[in-house]
């Protein structure tokens, strides 16, 4: 059986950083075998190629890391959460656990290591956001009264997470432009007598429909004109007259 034997290099140094033994270049500190039959093998310790990168999330998410290495293999990896191992990450990435509020601002690094020495990453941040709000109605859309021509105007007041968005519908179809916390008719017909209103606010949490609002369209009111007739009247005589001769 050949005896063999591990040597740490170290050469004169040259602008790359290092020469080998035998005064080649190389990039990266290396480990040399050396066996009984005299041949050489180099171990080429972990280089980081790739450096995770900050994740941000919504509580309650899972936010991945990922590290990319060359040296020689095999190579091990070791992620930590603000310094301390955490038990089981022993991959190139690394998932978390659904996040929490507690988890914003913790900082992760990978340790990648082999025979011929280790590497630690630079730290990657992550940011978790407050879970988004669910849409809220808190003042419902009003039902109006109109004069054939008039317009009418409905409003809705709404909670919940930023962005919200609207969609305006008349008797369960969508009004085209309809986006905004409230919608104005056009000049209102009499057929439009009795149309339900109702308004779907959302975000990215979900959505809520207003309740049904009424538009009551009245016909326009005929201008009544009296032009009162001059009545003459006759001398009447009412009752019976009786001569009386004296």
């Amino acid at each position: 059986m050949h005896n063999q034997r591990k040597i740490h290099a170290h050469g004169g140094r040259n602008s790359n950083g290092h020469t080998d033994a035998y005064g080649q270049r190389f990039q990266q500190p290396q480990t040399i075998s050396l066996t009984g039959t005299g041949s050489i093998t180099s171990v080429a310790a972990p280089s980081i190629t790739t450096q995770p990168t900050s994740r941000t999330v919504t509580a309650g998410q899972t936010a991945t890391f990922t590290v990319a290495a060359t040296g020689t293999s095999p190579l091990t990896y070791q992620w930590k959460k603000s310094g301390s191992a955490i038990s089981g990450a022993t991959s190139s990435s690394y998932t978390t656990p659904a996040t929490t509020s507690s988890d914003n601002g913790a900082q992760f690094t990978v340790v990648v290591s082999n025979s011929a020495g280790s590497v630690t990453s630079s730290a990657a941040t992550l940011t978790v956001n407050a879970a988004a709000v669910a849409p809220s109605i808190t003042t419902q859309p009003a039902s109006h009264t109109v004069t054939v021509g008039q317009t009418a105007t409905f409003t809705v007041v709404a909670t919940g997470t930023s962005p919200l968005t609207y969609q305006w519908k008349k008797n369960g179809t969508s009004i085209s432009g309809a986006t905004s916390s409230s919608y104005t008719t056009s000049a209102t017909t009499s057929s439009d007598n009795g149309a339900q209103f109702t308004v779907v606010v959302s975000n990215s949490a979900g959505s809520v429909t207003s309740n049904a609002t009424t538009l009551t369209v009245n016909s326009a009111s005929a201008g009544l004109g009296v032009s009162p007739a001059s009545l003459t009247f006759g001398s009447q005589t009412v009752g019976t007259a009786s001569a009386h001769n004296t």
